[in-house]
């Protein structure tokens, strides 16, 4: 062997040394064979297959060996089946007979058995399964073939239909190839990545990194035809027994063509105590927001309300710095007073508008701003309290936005509150949203474009057969609603959904799709909410060959929110609301009482009882009605009311529901004289000569000398 020989075999007997060392020093692994990932999008669901490997880790002491597997579900997903390849057949690892408790020790014993110690690993924050897999001892690290099928609601965004897939959980998760089968689509994305269609068939594929979160999007396709109607719905229905269904679907709001931006405004503000410091000023930068984000050219006026109404300016302006300045200086703390009067405040708005109408037209908008503290009234009784302001006033267009506005800290508005508003703004053709005090920004646009698209829909219903189910209050433009519901009997023949839009119901009545039952079973066995049908049964397989088992994963983060959002009401404290209404309002109705005239001897001696309930809300007095009285002076009656509306009363946290307090007083012109409750006769005056001895003693003073008996 020459020299060069000899050098070229050192080198790679070297090279295969310090590859070898490298390896046991933990080198990374290849990367993993990729994953096929199917999406099939057949009516309001989509499908989604995935195939894959996991290779089991290996045993230190040499025994079995035991492969894990989490799996990160979209949200609004249900797992519906798990399967593992076993030579040449799949198996299914079907729901467990017994609880998961018990299951988990069936699973702990077939480990020993093996000689395998299940491994204890922590979840990622999105898992929602963990598959365990083992083999017996012999077969060592030999790879498993994982198929598992789950079923996910597809989203809205941006007039687009989307599946966002979380990120995996493997430190070196395998990529994906994808391939999409879409129904009716005019495009679509893959990982952000325009995909074509084939020509007729709707299918794609693509490929994407599970490193990070990804996403598929399509864009359904519209009908050309004239007259396309506002709402879009898809239905799928499926027999889960004899005397039991599922019907799937899924409601989509297509956005109209822009209507351009308003030419004046009307503000009607919420100005009651309810709303608070932090509410007052979240609902000034509310204002100056919404004006700024119009043409220069906007004119607008506000009325301010409380019990009553009050007018910015003698007539509408033009939103100059000056004007909005002097709104500006209109929102400080000594302009709020207590109560809410809404209907009267729409009213006056109403009138407003009729009556300049050549001022605000052609085309108007009405701007509600609250706290949505609201009282007891409906969505139909504030649209009464509107009128038909386009409908009597021809050359006028008024479009309304309902926006609830609170500090970041304060809860929701009441769900009555919420539903009124949703419902007036779906009579009107507005929006209604509720944003807090850093979403502003973002929200008060956002509202403007959803306004000049047609805005929102109400009432929102599904019909099978006959039968009425509620499914939303309001559906905004380019928004979507999907679900799962259980159906006793066989699945409907005749579905339809419907909607009201400017006060007019819309119906569009699809035709059901049939899917098979195992795609719809898991989410009504478990329950007709997304989140509860995610947390199915556990699984458990054990056939000679391998052992597989598939546990829920519940976070105790989500289940501590459920907990805090279910118990999510409190109360204020009894001796408060005594202390603030004795020390506040019982001197007020005192003075109503003696400042009554004495012209007649019945006013003079007036004598009676008067039971009154005041209304306490989230820091206000939101009401007071007399419940009874046999004082029979309107008068007094009037001013025990009115005296009430000015006290201030604590604001409690968790303060929106509302706290009846009953005041039962008695009036009469004099106090009787108190009469001694026990007559002691002659033992009393020994008890007072007594009392006088003591008194001496403890001012020094001699005592008189007993006199002579």
């Amino acid at each position: 062997m020459n020299l060069a020989a000899f050098a070229l075999a050192a080198f790679a007997v070297v090279t295969v040394w310090l590859g070898a060392a490298h390896a046991a020093a933990g080198a990374p692994p290849t990367a993993p064979a990729p994953q096929k990932i199917t999406i099939d999008a057949r009516g309001p669901l989509a499908l989604v297959a995935v195939t894959r490997t996991v290779v089991p880790e290996p045993a230190e002491d040499g025994g079995g060996n035991e492969a894990l597997l989490d799996l990160a579900l979209p949200d609004a997903s249900a797992l519906v089946s798990v399967e593992v390849r076993d030579g040449g057949r799949w198996r299914s690892v079907d729901a467990a007979a017994e609880e998961g408790a018990h299951v988990a020790e069936t699973y702990r014993a077939e480990s020993a058995a093996r000689g395998v110690t299940p491994a204890s690993e922590p979840y990622d924050e999105s898992t929602t399964h963990r598959l365990r897999l083992l083999r017996r001892a012999r077969a060592g690290t030999a790879p498993f073939t994982v198929r598992y099928r789950f079923a996910v609601l597809p989203e809205a965004a941006n007039g687009r239909l989307r599946i966002r897939f979380p990120a995996a959980t493997e430190r070196l998760p395998p990529a994906a190839e994808v391939a999409l089968r879409l129904t009716g689509a005019a495009d679509a994305d893959i990982a952000g990545v325009r995909v074509p269609l084939a020509a007729g068939a709707d299918a794609a594929v693509g490929r994407a990194s599970t490193r990070s979160a990804w996403e598929v999007f399509w864009t359904p396709r519209d009908p050309v035809a004239l007259g396309t109607p506002l709402l879009e719905a898809r239905v799928a229905v499926a027999p889960l027994g004899p005397q039991r269904s599922a019907l799937a679907f899924l409601a989509r709001r297509r956005p109209g063509p822009s209507s351009g931006p308003p030419g004046s405004v009307l503000f009607l503000v919420d100005r009651s105590r309810s709303v608070g410091l932090p509410g007052l000023s979240a609902e000034r930068d509310l204002v100056r927001v919404l004006i700024e984000a119009l043409p220069p050219s906007t004119r607008f006026d506000a009325l301010f309300f409380d019990r009553g109404t009050k007018r910015l300016f003698p007539m509408s302006r033009p939103a100059t710095h000056e004007a909005i300045g002097s709104f500006e200086a209109e929102m400080v703390p000594d302009r709020m007073q207590n109560g809410t009067d809404l209907p009267g405040a729409l009213r006056q708005a109403g009138a407003l508008l009729r009556r300049e109408a050549t001022t605000f037209g052609p085309r108007a908008l009405l701007v509600l701003v609250t706290d949505g503290a609201l009282g007891d009234e409906d969505g139909a009784a504030l649209d009464r309290a509107l009128g038909s302001v386009t409908e009597s006033t021809p050359g006028l267009d008024v479009a309304l936005a309902a926006l609830t506005v609170r500090a970041v800290d304060d809860e929701s508005a009441g769900a009555r509150a919420r539903d009124a508003l949703r419902a007036l703004a779906a009579a009107r053709g507005g929006v209604a949203r509720e944003l807090r005090a850093n979403e502003i920004g973002d929200g008060v646009p956002a509202a403007l474009a959803d306004l000049q698209h047609g805005g929102d829909l109400g009432a929102i219903r599904l019909v099978a057969d006959g039968v009425a189910r509620p499914i939303s209050e309001s559906l905004p433009p380019g928004g979507l609603l999907a679900g799962v519901i259980p159906w006793k009997g066989r699945p409907p023949r005749a579905v339809r959904i419907e909607a009201v839009a400017r006060g007019r119901r819309i119906t569009v009545a699809p035709a059901p799709s049939h899917l098979a039952p195992d795609w719809l079973r898991p989410w009504v066995v478990s329950g007709p909410a997304p989140a509860s049908a995610s947390a199915n049964s556990t699984r458990f397989l054990s056939v000679p060959s391998f052992v597989a088992l598939v546990e829920p994963v519940l976070h105790s983060t989500a289940a501590t929110a459920g907990a805090s959002e279910s118990s999510g009401k409190g109360s204020m404290d009894r001796m408060v609301i005594r202390n603030v209404l004795s020390l506040a309002y019982m001197p007020r109705a005192r003075a109503c009482y003696l400042n009554r005239t004495a012209a007649t001897p019945a006013l003079r001696d007036l004598t009676g009882t008067v039971r009154l309930a005041i209304e306490l809300a989230r820091g206000e007095v939101g009401g007071v009605k007399i419940e009874s009285s046999t004082l029979g002076n309107p008068e007094v009656e009037r001013c025990l009311q009115e005296s009430a509306f000015e006290i201030e009363v604590p604001r409690a946290a968790r303060s929106d529901a509302p706290v009846t307090a009953v005041l039962n007083m008695v009036f009469r012109p004099r106090t009787a004289d108190k009469k001694a409750d026990v007559d002691l006769g002659e033992v009393g005056n020994e008890i007072d000569l007594v009392i006088e001895e003591m008194h001496r003693r403890e001012a020094g003073t001699p005592a008189p000398p007993p006199s002579a008996r």
